[in-house]
């Protein structure tokens, strides 16, 4: 059969006749072979042929070569290399954006070099209005690592003669020697105090008595006091931080009346976690020797307290207890010792309250301190201050100016007042005895400052009082109001102005009018108030010299701070500082 669209040439003809010829030969040559092959098998079969043995002769020998055997066992060979200790890792490569930032070389800061030290201190000056000589000096040891070594002393004395009143001449002497030692964790310090004071009691009136010789007037304090003190500086908040403190003293009079006092105070405090733990501990010990009494007064206080604080506020509780052994009795005192205050916005408003009290020693240190014209022979008895209770507002009006204001109302047992003594054996009636009574009192009191730099620095202090007492009359020489205001002014550091301005309130003073018999009959009257300004300038000249002038009382005013004793009107002082040294 041709296939379509092909036809069968001639050649292709006879090639396809001769395959089929050869095709029928093969097929007959087959079937031939067959059939003698099938005959010959009958045959053999009939006539017993089956031994028969057909040997064809040939030169070729067959033969089986012996197999070869392999006797090791199988192994799989892995045609896989494993590769050993491969790290695996992200090759980062910086972008360099188009756009290349100028360097700008970094700032170096110097060290600032440290203020040079001197070794000594001089001023001096003179009041010529009233004969006052001054002069202080000091002497210090430079910079250093391991201690701190120095000592101080001051003259200030004064001869004023006040019109109708005796000799109010006065001196002031003082010597201080002192010293610190500096450890890695303490700090030790050391102190010797000495202070002699003069006074005349000048209040009487001398047209009544009048004598060139005023010796008989005259008072001097005198006081010995050594001082040591151990201050730790652990930064560890599991070390326990101490503050341990002993001292003594030995105060005398011309009358030998004469106080020692030994002191011993431990503060401690303690962090757990993140809270403050604070225990107190006080001994406080008076020998109070008089011409015809000797007097031992034994005060201790312990003093525990907590405190803890927030992002926003802080809380301080606590208790105070106190034992008094003074004149054959024991007495034991609790005082509670709560402070609480919340910062509401940025320390802009920052309200506080609380409560505390304490025991107040009214000793022959403190009293002769505060009005140094008392009597030789002192009543004394400690003020019990009950309790104090305040709540006040404090905050920032801006970055230069800070304000406080706080109200209190206090309850004391025995509080301290003067008042002239008139059973005054030498007939002037010039000195102060003490007198005690229950009281309440209320206070407003406030405080503002401002501050731009060290350029400008002002201060406005005020208080007001109002005493109610349970026996005497009045509140004796504790004025009703005072108010303070005080200014510097720092011109580049070489012209420095001070002024301070005083307003004291009415105050009270009991007096007397004394009969035949010399015995009194008390009165009230009442003290005016007063204002005083002082105002004082320095020129700096130099790091090692300047000069100062100081005016004093320019309202020129003769006000009674205490009854019967003027103060001194204008005076001023000129004097000069300087380096020796």
């Amino acid at each position: 059969m041709a296939l379509q669209g092909y036809p069968i040439s001639e050649q292709n003809k006879s090639e396809a006749l001769f395959g089929k010829r050869q095709k029928k030969t093969l097929e007959w040559l087959i079937i031939l072979f067959l059939s003698l092959f099938y005959s010959i098998a009958v045959l053999a079969q009939e006539t017993g042929l089956e031994d028969l043995n057909y040997v064809a002769p040939s030169t070729f020998s067959p033969t089986i070569r012996d197999a070869v055997k392999f006797s090791d066992l199988p192994e799989i060979k892995d045609s896989v290399a494993r590769i050993k200790n491969i790290k695996y890792g992200i090759t980062s490569r910086p972008y360099f954006p188009k756009y290349e930032v100028q360097k700008i070389e970094a700032a170096k800061i110097q060290n600032e070099p440290l203020n040079k030290l001197y070794r000594s201190l001089l001023k001096v000056g003179y009041g010529p209005i009233y004969n006052q000589p001054y002069a202080e000096f000091w002497v210090n040891n430079l910079r250093s690592r391991e201690n701190n070594v120095g000592f101080h002393l001051k003259h200030y004395s004064g001869t004023p003669h006040l019109s109708g009143v005796g000799d109010g001449s006065f001196s002031d002497n003082e010597a201080n020697l002192y010293g610190k030692k500096f450890y890695k964790k303490h700090t030790l310090f050391g102190e010797l105090n000495y202070r002699r004071n003069v006074v005349h009691y000048y209040g009487y009136d001398t047209s009544n008595y009048n004598t060139e010789n005023s010796d008989f007037s005259k008072q001097r304090y005198q006081l010995i006091e050594p001082r040591l003190r151990l201050l730790s500086h652990y930064s560890d908040s599991t070390h326990v931080n101490h503050d341990i403190r002993v001292s003594y003293y030995n105060l005398d009079n011309l009358q030998k009346e004469t106080e020692n006092n030994i002191k011993a105070e431990a503060y401690t405090s303690l962090f757990v976690n993140k809270e403050k733990l604070n225990l107190n501990l006080i001994s406080d010990f008076y020998n109070h020797k008089q011409k015809l009494d000797t007097l031992n007064n034994l005060i201790v206080t312990l003093n525990p307290s907590f405190e803890a604080s927030g992002k926003k506020w802080f809380a301080r509780v606590g208790l105070s207890a106190t034992l008094d052994d003074f004149k054959n009795k024991t007495r034991f005192y609790f005082y509670p010792e709560i402070y609480l205050h919340y910062n509401i916005y940025e320390d802009l408003i920052t309200p506080y309250a609380g409560v505390n009290g304490a025991l107040i020693k009214n000793s022959f240190r403190s009293i002769s301190s505060t009005n140094p014209f008392v009597d030789s022979t002192l009543n004394y008895n400690n003020t019990n201050n009950k309790y104090n209770l305040f709540l006040g507002l404090r905050g920032n009006l801006s970055s230069k100016t800070a304000y406080d204001v706080k109200l209190t109302y206090s309850q004391f047992d025995n509080m301290a007042m003067y008042a002239i003594n008139f059973n005054d054996k030498n007939n002037l009636y010039n000195r102060f005895e003490m007198l005690y009574d229950n009281t309440s009192l209320l206070n407003l009191s406030g405080q503002l400052k401002y501050q731009l730099k060290e350029k400008i620095n002002l201060i406005a202090k005020g208080n007001y009082y109002l005493y109610e007492t349970k026996n005497l009359d009045y509140a004796y020489h504790r004025p009703d109001f005072d108010l303070t205001l005080t200014g510097l002014y720092n011109l580049n550091s070489k012209i420095l102005v001070k002024a301070d301005l005083f307003f004291v309130g009415n105050q009270w003073a009991r007096t007397a009018s004394i009969d035949t018999l010399g015995k009194p009959t008390y009165a009230n009257k009442q003290l005016k108030g007063y204002f005083d300004a002082n105002l004082g300038f320095e020129y700096r000249y130099s790091k090692m010299l300047s000069f100062f002038a100081r005016f004093n009382n320019i309202a020129n005013q003769r006000y009674y701070r205490w009854d019967q004793y003027p103060s001194m009107r204008f005076h001023f002082m000129l004097g000069l500082t300087f380096v020796p040294f």
